[in-house]
């Protein structure tokens, strides 16, 4: 097959192949060469500058298959000097990612989309881990391209997440009435929920009438800056657990006095063993006599079950 015809159904834009490094029965190496030159982009700042090029070198690519070999491009490219950072470059190439082709990347997204990445990865003769981060990219960059510019929500609800050990956390927001995740970043806390209002805008925050959460602070402190007209909701389980942490406090107390005033009968009813009696909603008979007579014996921990309710 001649050069040119190869360079033809490669398709690959202001350039050609120059020359055929390797053929065998599996792969097929192809140097590339520029056909006519372009400026270089910098991949620092995505802009062209009239620098001069610093040096040329090789990066080797792999690209679709062609007659049932592994194709792999090797590609010239220049670093040229920023003047953005003041830094040498190595040029932006758009029909690039990372060490593949775009075309083969997006392969790679729709195998990985009907089967698994080991499987994937067998059939295209790559480990799973490259696989995986190859799928990783092309998600995150379509997630960017739908998250960007952040929609605009009515009714919100923001929380973290742990998605790896050791305290790792993404923090996203829902919007309520469409029911799906319009945002999300890597950890949590008031700044990082700030920087989703300020990517807002304060018209759009003004328009925000409620936001859900789990009261944690930071949350409701960046919400009640930015989101002023919002109504701040916070959730069933914690608003559950801040009551049951209230009543273990009280019995706590009560046991406390108990014990020094060699109340047995009121401890054996107010011991450690006991206290999950007094946060559950459904009762068992033996619980409901627990209960009454726990009422009958302390006025306090009687006060606080109400305050409950």
């Amino acid at each position: 097959m001649q050069l040119h015809t190869i360079t033809e159904l490669l398709a690959i834009p202001n350039y050609r192949v120059s020359h055929m490094v390797v053929h065998s029965d599996s792969r097929l190496d192809l140097l590339l060469e520029p056909s006519r030159f372009i400026p270089a982009v910098c991949s620092g700042c995505g802009q062209v500058h009239n620098t001069p090029v610093h040096s040329i070198g090789t990066i080797i690519v792999e690209d679709l298959p062609m007659s049932g070999k592994r194709v792999f491009l090797h590609v010239p490219k220049r670093k040229v000097f920023c003047v953005e950072d003041d830094s040498i470059r190595v040029e932006e190439l758009d029909w690039l990612r990372g060490r593949f082709t775009k075309r083969f990347a997006d392969q790679v997204y729709r195998l990985t989309s009907i089967t698994t990445n080991q499987e994937a990865g067998w059939y295209l003769g790559l480990d799973d881990e490259v696989v995986y981060r190859i799928d990783r990219q092309y998600l995150e960059e379509l997630a960017q391209k739908k998250l960007t510019p952040v929609p605009a929500p009515r009714y919100m609800s923001v929380d973290e997440v742990a998605w790896q050990k050791w305290h790792h956390y993404v923090t996203n927001v829902v919007d309520i009435e469409k029911r799906k995740v319009i945002w999300n970043h890597d950890d949590r806390g008031k700044l990082v929920l700030e920087s989703f209002y300020k990517a807002l805008g304060e018209e759009q925050c003004a328009g925000i009438k409620a936001v859900a959460s789990d009261g944690a602070r930071g949350f409701l402190s960046a919400t009640e800056e930015h989101a002023k007209n919002a109504l701040i909701v916070l959730d069933h389980f914690h608003i559950k657990k801040s009551l049951n942490d209230a009543i273990d406090t009280v019995r706590k107390e009560e046991l406390a006095k108990a014990r020094k005033t060699d109340d047995t009968e009121l401890a054996d009813l107010l011991h450690c063993k006991k206290k999950f009696i007094l946060m559950q909603n459904k009762q068992t008979k033996r619980r409901e006599n627990l209960l009454q007579k726990l009422a009958d014996l302390n006025d306090p921990i009687y006060k606080s079950m109400l305050l409950k309710e």
